[in-house]
């Protein structure tokens, strides 16, 4: 349940504007101690939705996106952990990761507040470098990295990817018949999943990460296979082997 109990003029319009707009968001500038973020207080109030926290960009750029993403939650989108959207931030992608409760007294302290004492989720929207690589990938900047911590829980999923993006595969492949022999992440951050019998168009497939790994969870070694590089081997029990891919248009 909301309090209502009004304390001081700030309280006091976090409600007004919860009233009025469905959500208010709050920003803090950076300090000594960390990098500046900015969180929304009332989505999960207004419209059932996860609370959303960003961080590393200027208040009003932050909030801007904050209020994008409300408004795609008004018309309807649900948003999840480790779900890639293109329609967020205008010509990259972004990144939702579950906001773990131990956080939120560091963080969500206005949005504690407004829900007392009751639960409520949040969502990290986290964006990526200059290269499509998230905070947690191993070729980020240390910089980067600072400038953007993550707050999600632990969990299993170990690709860098979000569990919707599309791959490149065969639909032998996904209907059983072929084990994937080739595994490629091209130097674009694709990545094939392939069974090495076909290259005709009208067999190939896009489906999403989660989807492939789903059918074969093993693949989930190569999770950490570097841009540029591929894995494969001869038989279904044959071992992987990883090798550098030669540049395309090299002699």
């Amino acid at each position: 349940m909301v309090q209502t109990t009004w304390q001081d003029d700030d309280e006091r319009y976090v409600i007004e504007n919860v009233q009025q707009y469905g959500w208010h968001v709050a920003t803090i500038e950076d300090d000594p101690s960390g990098p500046a973020f900015a969180y929304s207080i009332g989505l999960y109030h207004t419209l059932k939705q996860p609370e959303i926290i960003i961080f590393g960009l200027s208040g009003n750029t932050a909030a801007q996106i904050i209020n994008v993403i409300g408004e795609e939650m008004r018309q309807g989108t649900t948003f999840k952990d480790w779900q890639e959207n293109d329609r967020i931030l205008e010509g990259h992608l972004c990144m939702f990761r579950h906001v773990d409760e131990g956080f939120y007294p560091d963080y969500l302290g206005f949005a504690m507040w407004f829900y007392r004492p009751d639960d409520f989720p949040v969502l990290q929207c986290v964006w990526p470098d200059r290269h499509g690589r998230y905070p947690w990938h191993p070729e980020v900047s240390t910089d980067f990295f600072r400038n953007q911590p993550v707050l999600a829980r632990e969990h299993p999923w170990r690709f860098s990817e979000g569990k919707n993006r599309g791959v490149f595969t065969t639909k032998r492949v996904l209907d059983g018949t072929h084990s994937i022999l080739l595994v490629s992440h091209d130097e674009e951050g694709d990545w094939q999943f392939l069974c090495g019998t076909t290259n005709r168009a009208e067999d190939g497939r896009i489906v999403s990460l989660e989807y492939v790994i789903e059918q074969h969870p093993a693949i989930t070694e190569l999770a950490d296979l570097p841009v540029g590089w591929r894995a494969m081997r001869d038989g279904p029990d044959q071992p992987r082997r990883r090798v550098k891919s030669e540049p395309q248009g090299e002699e």
